[in-house]
C-alpha cells in the first residue's frame, strides 16, 4: 500500500501501472496513425505532380515531406494531446493515459517532450535489437518522470 493511502485512508487508490500488452498495442496504433499520415502526405505529394514529370524515388523532397509530416503527426499526438487530454489516440483506444509518476497528476510539457524522444530512440534502436535477439519478459521502464496507467485507475479525481 502506497505511504499516502496509509496516511490518509480516504485518498483515491493509486494509478493502476498498465499492461505490457496495452502499452504496446497503443504504441503500434500511434506508430501505424504516424506512417499513415507520412504516407498519405508522400502520394499527396506525388499525385501534385504534372503527369509529365516523372518522379525518382530519391527525390529529397518527397523523403523530408514524408519524414517531417511522420515526425510533425508524433510530436502532436504525444506530446500536444497528451497534455491537453492526459492521452493520445492509441492510448484512448487500448484504455491508457499518462501521469506524473510521483503523485498521478498531470504531466508537465518536459516531461512529454522526454518521453516521446526517448520513445522515438527506443522503438527505433532497442525495440528491433530486443526483437532480433528473442525479446524480454521484462515490462518497458516508466521515464522522463511519467507513468502509464489504466484509465479505471485515473478516474478518482486526479486532474
Amino acid at each position: 500500500m502506497p505511504w499516502e493511502q496509509r496516511l490518509n485512508r480516504n485518498a483515491p487508490p493509486a494509478p493502476v501501472p498498465a499492461s505490457t500488452g496495452r502499452r504496446y498495442g497503443a504504441a503500434v496504433i500511434d506508430g501505424t496513425l504516424a506512417i499513415v499520415c507520412a504516407g498519405i502526405s508522400g502520394l499527396h505529394h506525388v499525385l501534385g505532380l504534372p503527369a509529365s514529370k516523372v518522379l525518382p524515388l530519391t527525390d529529397g523532397t518527397l523523403w523530408l515531406r514524408i519524414f517531417s509530416v511522420g515526425i510533425g503527426v508524433s510530436l502532436i499526438n504525444h506530446v500536444l494531446l497528451v497534455l491537453l487530454f492526459r492521452c493520445s489516440l492509441g492510448k484512448l483506444l487500448v484504455g491508457t493515459r499518462v501521469v506524473r509518476l510521483s503523485d498521478g497528476g498531470r504531466p508537465r510539457p518536459w516531461q512529454l517532450f522526454g518521453r516521446w524522444i526517448g520513445g522515438i530512440a527506443y522503438g527505433l534502436t532497442i525495440l528491433p535489437i530486443g526483437f532480433i535477439l528473442g525479446g524480454s519478459d521484462a515490462p518497458p521502464l516508466d521515464f522522463a518522470g511519467v507513468r502509464i496507467v489504466t484509465t479505471v485507475g485515473t478516474r478518482t479525481g486526479q486532474a
